[in-house]
């Protein structure tokens, strides 16, 4: 579809009289990240016995925990790797021992595992100062972008660090129900892959029961009316609108 066709339709949709149009892009940043999450959980009544077993004694092997606590040596072996990975047991001089962070975790009860590093891309847009959702590919099948930028865009080039963003993919975990105990541990690499234009379709219009003017933008990206840019318009240009528009009104 082109912007001048989605335009006529939402002219179509719009109470009020429209005094003005226009068509405009807004830039939008795409961040490729990549993380390293951690998974915590309760520890199970293995693990607790395990880790208990290590701070009391020394053990030179599996083999030996296992004629103790008459578990199969392989259940053992697998928990004692899957400890020494997320660095809860170090073995030294022969002998396996607890670390601080295994001393600390199982003082807590909870099991940190570190999973697999993650690679997500995040857009974000400078004007609205935030994380933004939408397919940027539909966005540029637009044939008809226009050169127009956002009359109020920022001069200077905002910088973000890195706690910005693990806060905003720690975000994106919670909301996914099956993934409510991950948190980020830290993030791996970070990257400014592109800039992209998205374009946004204005409206101002006179509202003749109430005799005021009201701005509405329809942003591209978001298959919706922004309410943050028309709130921006609203309040940087709403007291000349009259003056501006008054041979348009009746």
């Amino acid at each position: 579809m082109e912007l001048q066709q989605l335009k006529n339709q939402l002219e179509k949709e719009i109470r009020g009289t429209i005094v003005h149009t226009d068509i405009w892009c807004i830039p939008m940043h795409t961040y490729e990240i990549t993380y390293q999450p951690i998974q915590k959980k309760a520890m199970d009544i293995l693990m607790k016995i395990l880790l208990f077993s290590f701070q009391k004694s020394a053990f030179e092997s599996a083999e030996q925990l296992s004629e103790i606590l008459l578990v199969e040596p392989l259940f053992i072996e697998d928990l004692m790797r899957k400890m020494q990975k997320n660095g809860l047991l170090a073995r030294e001089n022969n002998f396996y021992q607890l670390t601080e962070k295994g001393k600390r975790q199982f003082s807590q009860g909870v099991f940190e595992e570190e999973l697999d590093p993650v690679t997500i891309e995040l857009l974000y847009s400078p004007v609205h100062h935030q994380m933004m959702n939408g397919d940027m590919e539909e966005v540029l099948d637009f044939d008809d972008f226009p050169d127009q930028l956002y009359r109020y865009m920022n001069d200077g080039e905002e910088s973000l660090d890195v706690e910005f963003f693990k806060k905003e993919i720690q975000n994106i975990i919670i909301d996914r129900a099956d993934e409510v105990h991950q948190e980020i541990k830290s993030i791996l690499s970070l990257e400014n892959t592109q800039i992209n234009d998205v374009p946004c379709i204005e409206f101002i219009v006179w509202n003749t029961e109430n005799r005021e003017f009201f701005p509405r933008v329809w942003n591209t990206l978001l298959k919706n009316w922004d309410q943050y840019l028309e709130k921006e318009l609203f309040e940087i240009e709403n007291p000349v609108w009259l003056e501006k528009f008054h041979s348009k009104i009746k």
